[in-house]
């Protein structure tokens, strides 16, 4: 199922466009938020090989994000308290990524996530961060 983001943005944010944002949908079966990313060459270091690991972060914090916010209907901001990132393999450009992030535990104020980020059916990296929630204002 596709989301609407109209419903959480006016328009998809700039850093999203530049991480290459393709899709965000909720994934019943799993529980799990899925975003698609198309990161490009201009996101890589290493002669245009690698993507930077910075990206790749964003892109687990995106989606880690959109979970909490797609599962409040909107209505919860989340703030990044912190986050821990281990990267596995190389994230490559110009080829679709996958990331599946899912809340762990929510509280009142503070909710806990984990993301997966795959390419090729490889798990590039994978994180986890603790959120403070705000309501948010349109």
């Amino acid at each position: 199922m596709s989301v609407d983001y109209k419903k959480f943005f006016r328009e998809i944010p700039e850093f999203l466009k530049v991480l290459g944002f393709e899709n965000g949908y909720y994934d019943e079966n799993n529980h799990e938020w899925v975003t698609e990313f198309l990161p490009s060459e201009d996101l890589t270091h290493s002669n245009g090989s690698i993507v930077q690991g910075g990206f790749v972060t964003g892109m687990l914090d995106a989606a880690m994000a959109q979970c909490i916010m797609f599962k409040s209907n909107g209505e919860d901001l989340p703030l990044t308290l912190d986050i821990d990132v281990k990267f596995l393999n190389s994230c490559i450009p110009d080829h679709k990524v996958t990331s599946r992030a899912k809340i762990i535990k929510q509280g009142k104020s503070i909710v806990f996530t984990s993301a997966n980020l795959f390419q090729k059916d490889d798990l590039i990296a994978t994180a986890s961060a603790s959120n403070k929630i705000i309501k948010f204002k349109l």
